[in-house]
């Protein structure tokens, strides 16, 4: 149970310094002009995304990489799951994927292209470069080309999302660059810190029993370390859709799920023992499907913007439930 409180208490400032690096990140980004567009997709997403990527490859270096696969494609999941989050609890009236451009569903897209490779990764085990899987490399490689595509079609048609975030965040107003980039260093050191005491708390969370129960790995990443290092896409996602920030948000939270997805070959990199793909189960494959049908309710979603209801909304809801649900029982 200590480990338990040591954890939620690493957890919440996490959120803290989560929220202050996309304030300065986006700062940064007003100062120096970057597109707006971008900023959701690539610029925020990564930021945000920075507590997975420090609490995946802490959890690979302590020898669990199921449990730091498990964090990827469980943040996936929890990150979809903030829709209908936006849906029952912020949005008054109106449905989340009734607002948002279809151009912006790319990520979404590439990411579900990714999650196929992935699949191939699992099934052919034996393919690989010294101990990297040659899938691994792929999809990096899609990873990179999938940003280049999502740049080059946004700039084409020209998606402008300065009427959406005209509004600017109050704390960043009046910030210099150089407190900006000052204040970013300082709390992506503080990210590296707070990842390394969550992976570490989890990993004895994940062995030892709580009222006689023992979670193992796999879940403790998919549910404890994932939720936790996906709370910034929340309150990020929160506040950007509380501006009318819609295409925003949805670039943040599609645009962390791919980014999440390209940390697959750090895993593979600092697991030393082997390749990653040896190392995973079926129950890998549960959690990534069920991201997969959640990314897809989403895009179908879009296609029906004249609904009064976030009917969409609720179905993710009920997959996120579900897929818990089976993926306990899996642990």
């Amino acid at each position: 149970m200590v480990y338990l409180l040591i954890f939620c208490i690493l957890a919440y400032l996490t959120i803290k310094t989560g929220q202050n690096l996309s304030i300065y990140g986006d700062a940064i980004g007003d100062i120096k002009e970057l597109d707006k567009s971008w900023i959701g997709i690539v610029m925020l997403a990564s930021i945000t995304s920075l507590p997975e990527m420090i609490t995946s490859i802490f959890s690979t270096l302590l020898g669990h990489p199921d449990m730091a696969v498990s964090n990827i494609f469980g943040s996936n999941i929890f990150n979809v799951f903030i829709i209908c989050i936006l849906d029952v609890f912020v949005i008054k009236n109106i449905c989340f994927t009734n607002k948002i451009d279809r151009g912006h569903l790319l990520p979404g897209f590439f990411s579900i292209l990714i999650s196929i490779f992935f699949i191939f990764g699992y099934i052919f085990k034996s393919f690989n470069v010294f101990h990297i899987s040659i899938i691994s490399i792929i999809i990096f490689i899609v990873y990179l080309v999938s940003m280049r595509l999502v740049y080059i079609y946004q700039n084409e048609y020209e998606f402008n999302m300065e009427n959406n975030i005209g509004i600017e965040i109050e704390e960043k107003q009046n910030l210099a660059y150089k407190e900006a980039k000052k204040g970013f260093i300082i709390n992506a050191i503080l990210i590296v810190l707070f990842g390394i005491g969550l992976s570490y708390t989890a990993d004895r969370i994940s062995i030892i029993p709580i009222f006689g129960i023992t979670l193992g790995a796999s879940f403790v990443g998919t549910i404890l370390l994932a939720v936790a290092t996906s709370l910034p896409e929340l309150t990020v996602s929160i506040q950007a859709v509380k501006l009318g920030a819609y295409d925003m948000s949805i670039g943040n939270i599609l645009g962390s799920n791919l980014f999440n997805l390209s940390l697959l070959i750090l895993i593979d990199l600092f697991y030393f023992k082997g390749a990653m793909f040896d190392k995973l189960t079926e129950y890998h494959i549960i959690s990534m499907a069920a991201s997969v049908i959640m990314v897809l309710i989403i895009i179908l979603g879009t296609f029906f913007n004249k609904k009064k209801k976030p009917y969409d909304g609720y179905l993710v809801g009920i997959i996120y439930i579900i897929s818990m649900y089976i993926l306990y029982i899996y642990r």
